[in-house]
């Protein structure tokens, strides 16, 4: 058994307190302490620096040395977010809803189930590849999708362009087109105007909700 329960009470924090400090969310940190998921070098490394304590004392290998004169705080215990399995996807497809699972299933992800209260049970994973999106989407980035074609100006979507998929911020453009904004300023913004939307069969497949666990809200185009 770890220590890490141990640790986090003597230092007199919340889960959620060490959970933002690593970027995941309360319930995979709730795991880390209760043994259900295991801590990756990475975690580790950041857990020791937090706690200021060896990778050793953290596994449970050495035990814990108090600190005199430091009181063990003992806050109540916070019952952390249950998860759910969703699909973590190939690709996006327009086909969403035909009879049968519409997608190529690769894996099997959970998330928070928060989520799936919020946006029903349509939702899907899906890698990131490339770095148009850096440094809000990176590649290897899981994105938790939600399929459908209605957008506000500023949300992150996946588009669909003659055949090939493409991850952006849409806006409404003036003359009825849109625009595709990337956030890495190495890249240029890209326009599509209605004629080209026929053309070129251009069509948003789903909302980038989140890069687990970071969640996306609209912004406003930048100058």
């Amino acid at each position: 058994m770890n220590n890490l329960k141990i640790l986090r009470k003597r230092k007199g924090v919340a889960q959620k307190t060490v959970a933002e400090f690593l970027g995941v969310t309360t319930s995979a940190y709730g795991q880390y302490e209760t043994g259900a998921r295991a801590m990756n070098p990475d975690v580790l490394t950041k857990l020791s620096d937090y706690f200021d304590v060896s990778i050793d004392v953290i596994l449970g290998r050495d035990p814990v040395v108090e600190m005199a004169g430091k009181e063990i705080v003992v806050e109540p215990e916070i019952e952390y977010e249950d998860e759910v399995y969703i699909p973590v996807v190939a690709s996006l497809h327009c086909g969403y809803g035909v009879a049968g699972e519409p997608y190529t299933v690769i894996d099997r992800q959970k998330v928070p189930r928060s989520y799936r209260a919020k946006y029903g049970d349509k939702l899907v994973l899906n890698y990131a590849s490339g770095s148009s999106m850096f440094p809000t989407i990176k590649s290897g980035d899981l994105m938790l999708c939600y399929p459908g074609d209605i957008w506000d100006d500023g949300t992150i979507v996946v588009v669909n362009v003659n055949g090939s998929d493409t991850v952006k911020r849409i806006y409404h453009a003036p003359d009825g087109g849109i625009d595709l904004i990337p956030d890495n300023d190495a890249y240029k913004p890209v326009h599509y105007s209605p004629k080209e939307i026929s053309e070129l069969q251009v069509r948003v497949l789903g909302h980038v909700i989140t890069v687990m666990p970071r969640e996306f809200e609209p912004i406003p185009r930048r100058k």
